[in-house]
């Protein structure tokens, strides 16, 4: 439910990574995002099964450093990642 705020942290131009350290002052530092994890309310859910994931490095074709994040423009025509 929309009570016409923005939420504290988002993507969107009024609140995404460029003004996440106006209300998360770590965010500014070496932290990614405003998200912590408890890792003591961590479980494993016994459901869900392992989560595997792979590319093969050389389809990887340009690499862009955000500042943010890391983006990975892949040319995998051959079908080589998972």
């Amino acid at each position: 439910m929309s009570h016409g705020l923005s939420p504290p942290w988002g993507y969107s131009k009024e609140n995404g990574p460029d003004r996440w350290h106006e209300t998360y002052p770590l965010a500014k530092g070496s932290n990614q995002s405003p998200v912590a994890i408890l890792t003591k309310d961590v479980f494993k859910d016994p459901v869900l099964l392992p989560w595997f994931t792979g590319y093969d490095p050389g389809a990887s074709k340009v690499i862009t450093n955000t500042g943010k994040t890391c983006r990975i423009a892949f040319d995998d025509t051959f079908d080589r990642s998972g």
